[in-house]
């Protein structure tokens, strides 16, 4: 067994779950309605992100039932 990669690999899906890609598919005031993980869901974004409709978006889901849209993938 490799224990190095073992631990590499559950650290790197670790840091995978705490990232989300979307879509944008609604704006609603200050939140963003996205498409994410084969629903849909109505999030804070960042102040510096003004979103648009269709953005693939980058979600922070480190916190669960508190995640945020960080902004567009570039």
């Amino acid at each position: 067994m490799d224990i190095p990669g073992a631990v590499t690999e559950k650290l790197a899906e670790a840091l995978a779950a705490c990232r989300k890609v979307g879509t944008v598919t609604a704006i609603s005031g200050t939140r963003v309605i996205v498409s994410v993980s084969g629903g849909s869901m109505t999030l804070p974004r960042m102040a510096h992100y003004t979103p648009t409709v269709g953005d693939v978006i980058q979600i922070d889901a480190t916190v669960q039932d508190s995640w945020v849209v960080l902004g567009k993938v570039a």
